[in-house]
């Protein structure tokens, strides 16, 4: 039962603030919204995989050791919903795809550079100022869930330049909500003066 008592410790640690991570509406329509976030920071874990759902869940535990001690410093230490995952699909067919999953560290930790993790393979993420484009959707999703609103993401934003190698997924609620959940699908936009001509297929 020690991972029971784990996860209640780390649900009890999860803010909704929501001024963080801070962001200014530029543009909201019936489709999506234009935001500009400032800069946060966040616990990070990379692993390749050909699908998403079960080592998504698997490998989010890492991060949850971080903030419940698996640090340096031994620190408990609060983080912010939305839960977000990078997903950079396989240019290829049937091969594994990269996943990116970050844990938002509230307000203080960013302001104060947060522990070093010791849990392998955790490590801190440091997101710059950046334009998204964000699509919000309900339900308690699944991975074809993901699949078809990233799709419909890259799909909305096909004349926007916009990094379309990779799309991001964000779910502002813990597993124990079960109804009026509130996901996003995400893309930036990318910076001047750089390109990204690759489109990908997420099938």
């Amino acid at each position: 039962m020690n991972w029971l008592r784990t996860a209640a410790s780390a649900y009890s640690n999860v803010t909704a603030d929501p001024e963080w991570p801070k962001y200014d509406i530029i543009e909201s329509n019936k489709t999506y919204e234009k935001r500009r976030y400032d800069p946060f920071t966040c616990a990070a874990y990379t692993f390749t995989a050909t699908v998403g759902d079960e080592p998504v869940m698997s490998n989010l535990w890492k991060l949850v050791k971080y903030t419940q001690g698996g640090n340096v410093d031994g620190k408990t230490l609060k983080m912010c919903l939305p839960i977000m995952v990078i997903v950079r699909p396989s240019l290829t067919n049937n091969q594994e795809n990269r996943f990116t999953l970050l844990l938002i560290l509230d307000k203080d930790n960013h302001k104060n550079s947060p522990p070093i993790p010791t849990v392998e393979g955790v490590y801190i993420y440091q997101q710059v100022e950046q334009i998204f484009y964000a699509k919000r959707f309900g339900g308690f999703a699944k991975e074809a869930d993901w699949k078809r609103e990233s799709k419909n993401i890259l799909e909305l934003c096909k004349t926007f330049p916009i990094n379309r190698e990779e799309v991001i997924s964000a779910t502002y609620d813990m597993p124990m909500k079960l109804i009026n959940r509130h996901n996003e699908v995400l893309v930036t936009e990318l910076l001047e003066n750089n390109s990204n001509e690759t489109d990908v297929a997420v099938s």
